[in-house]
């Protein structure tokens, strides 16, 4: 990046009494230079009046000088070029650059072949004091070394799962270190030994691990042990939000980037993003624990199964006031699914106070204004909501101002419902190209996924506010608790109630929050039998932490897997996603047009929107979503479709693309239709690809 002032007469601004209020900032345009493409901005910068030039009215308090330098910021680029601007922007004017490129390169690069650009640079033979041609690379002085030594401390300390994954990148950067003979600071080699010695412990620890027996004896006799249910509702919220806060202290943001999270159901990638799993894993088991809790008793009265209920309202409070979302989804999705929402006796003996904190929590998910609430409610540290008399176990909270919650509370954890964020950077990566005309690497892309992962960065130095004690037998009986299957589940419920005509107790609320968060681990795993110790919950998870739409205003299917084979209208959605979004396969679009609109789901903008066609006769539990334009006609995106859902030996003209409209109606788009002028825009952007029927 380079300052220079421009024009070089620049005149000052002058205002008598006050200053001029001015946009400092000023899009300028482009520079190319061979294999990079630099973004110009004009910025104006105030400074001291010049020595020696004669103002009108000297001395006055209300003249103000200012110039305006060109500043250049890389926007796209060879993976060289992107490499050897690190060095020029550490410490230099893009203050973002080092930390955008250290989250988001593994989308376009590894950890082995940055180091080896870094290092390798083969500069020796230039002398500190020679002049370079033109284009030549960063020359090898003392000032680049020092910049190599601390990008190097940066990247170990920000980033040190990059070299626990690929341990040989730590031996590149010994070998580099101990080849130099200038003074290496400190703090790198410590920071160096510390992650080999890890390293080291590691791998012996895994040599040497014995094998012992699953647990003590009194883990399989449940009866010896209490239920979770059985202790305080706030213990239960602490506990699970511990389990929470260390999740997500230990999620690695690299792994929520739409380009790894979305290949996650390609079997060779199994074992990507472990850390984002994890977090899923914790997810499906607080939902499939507050699940059975509900159902595993079928012997209980709808009063008895409503004090459970209003338990787990109870619960999902606590982790309101303790600003843990993750696990306060989840219980909001367990008792708005299909198995439980559907309990009208049991929902109709729930006191009238549990049922208004049930829809003020709920609330906190509306996807009105593209999840407004949910999205303000991370940055803001507000009065808790009210609680109510029928929690008795709770202290009542002081009725106090905002000005005195903050001097009260200066420092309060968050643990945010990740599926926010995972939603934003999958959109980002379906309607961004990686690359744009010349095979440069498209970096103006990884900047705006950095805008989302620097959300989640944050928010996790949050996280070291918390003061939570661990409590073991809390912790062991939720492991412990039962499991259950989603068929289990549905069959249990209507073993408890059976199927009637209208369920009028049951809370109305706006039910698109359910959706699945099991997919987003398991992908097609989901749909296996039973529950083990290992997979924690695909069957009674019913939120979805990858699909909260962060650039989606919704994406909840219209209607539940089981509404459409029984005649209960209030079923909830118990809508598995599987939302495996494509990459763009628009043209590609040069980063020079930064004021172009991101297409979202359920709005046209640009010619472009995001569209979700799933298979029939999958219950509207597979979908894909698909980047839409408006040249696409039904065959295109029909080929899309399948080709998005792994049946590339289907036939797109043995298939016909229909919209679901609202109240059971669809919208069958003609063969020969142009999809994004023929599709109903008033309605969700749900489409379903039907078989045709074959004349007899």
């Amino acid at each position: 990046m380079s300052d220079e002032e421009q024009p070089p007469g620049a005149k000052p601004s002058r205002a008598m009494g006050k200053e001029i209020t001015m946009n400092p900032l000023q899009e300028w345009g482009e520079e190319v230079e061979d294999g990079a493409i630099y973004g110009v901005t004009l910025r104006r910068v105030r400074t001291e009046t010049p020595a020696g030039e004669s103002l009108a009215v000297p001395c006055s308090p209300g003249y103000v000088h200012y110039k305006t330098c060109k500043v250049r910021s890389l926007r796209a680029g060879t993976l060289q070029k992107l490499v050897e601007n690190l060095l020029v922007e550490y410490q230099g004017n893009d203050s973002g650059y080092v930390p955008i490129f250290l989250s988001t390169y593994r989308s376009f690069t590894s950890s082995e072949k940055v180091l080896e650009l870094l290092l390798d640079r083969h500069l020796e033979r230039v002398g500190d004091e020679e002049s370079l041609p033109p284009g030549s690379p960063v020359p090898d002085t003392l000032s680049v070394q020092r910049a190599i030594r601390g990008i190097l401390q940066t990247w170990l300390e920000r980033h040190p799962q990059d070299f626990r994954d690929a341990p040989d990148c730590l031996e590149l950067i010994s070998d580099y270190l101990s080849r130099d003979c200038r003074e290496t600071p400190s703090p790198l080699v410590r920071l160096l030994q510390s992650l080999q010695e890890e390293g080291q412990q590691t791998q012996a620890q895994q040599e040497c691990k014995p094998t012992t027996p699953p647990a003590e004896g009194d883990a399989e006799t449940p009866g010896n042990t209490p239920t979770l249910l059985s202790y305080p509702p706030q213990d239960v919220a602490e506990q699970l939000t511990l389990m929470d806060v260390d999740l997500f202290q230990r999620l690695q943001s690299c792994h929520c980037l739409g380009s790894i999270w979305s290949q996650r159901d390609k079997k060779e990638n199994r074992h990507v993003a472990p850390s984002v799993r994890a977090t899923v894993a914790q997810f499906n088991a607080v939902t499939a624990c507050v699940t059975a809790s509900v159902l595993s008793d079928i012997q209980l009265r709808p009063q008895q199964r409503a004090k459970v209920l209003e338990k787990w309202i109870c619960i999902a409070q606590h982790c309101r006031f303790l600003r843990n979302f993750s696990s306060l989804r989840a219980i909001l999705s367990a008792l708005q699914s299909n198995s439980i929402y559907r309990l009208k006796r049991s929902w109709g003996s729930v006191s009238r106070d549990n049922l208004n904190v049930f829809h003020k929590l709920s609330a906190i998910f509306s996807d009105d204004n593209n999840h407004e609430m949910s999205r303000e409610i991370l940055t803001k540290d507000e009065i808790p909501l009210r609680r109510t008399n029928s929690a008795r176990n709770e202290p009542r909270p002081l009725q106090r101002s905002a000005s005195q919650v903050r001097s009260t509370r200066q420092a309060q954890g968050t643990v945010p419902y990740l599926g926010t964020f995972l939603t934003d950077l999958i959109m980002l990566d379906t309607a961004l190209p990686d690359f744009i005309e010349g095979g440069l690497i498209n970096f103006d892309k990884r900047r705006k996924e950095y805008e989302v992962l620097a959300k989640i960065q944050k928010l996790q130095l949050t996280c070291r506010h918390y003061v939570l004690t661990p409590k073991p037998d809390i912790l062991q009986a939720f492991y412990t608790h039962r499991q259950l299957t989603e068929e289990q589940s549905y069959r249990i419920s209507r073993t408890i109630e059976p199927p009637a005509d209208s369920c009028p107790n049951s809370p109305r609320i706006r039910r698109k929050l359910t959706k699945r968060f099991s997919s987003l681990l398991l992908g097609s795993e989901v749909f296996g039998t039973k529950m083990n110790g290992d997979r924690l919950s695909p069957s009674g998870s019913c939120s979805s932490c990858e699909m909260d739409e962060g650039l989606i205003a919704a994406l909840c299917p219209p209607e539940s897997t089981a509404s459409k084979n029984t005649p209960e209208p209030l079923t909830p959605p118990a809508t598995l996603l599987r939302d495996d979004l494509s990459r763009s396969a628009s043209s590609p679009r040069s980063p020079s047009s930064p004021s172009c609109s991101l297409p979202v789901y359920n709005q046209q903008i640009s010619d472009l929107c995001i569209i979700r066609v799933s298979m029939e006769n999958t219950h509207g539990n597979l979908y894909k979503s698909i980047l839409l334009t408006s040249q696409d006609k039904s065959r295109v995106v029909i080929q899309r479709a399948l080709h998005k859902h792994n049946i590339e030996s289907w036939r797109p003209d043995d298939f016909q693309l229909v919209q679901l409209l609202s109240e059971g109606r669809e919208l069958t788009i003609p063969d020969s239709a142009n999809v994004y002028y023929a599709m109903n825009t008033s309605a969700n952007f749900d489409f379903v690809l039907r078989r045709r029927v074959k004349d007899s």
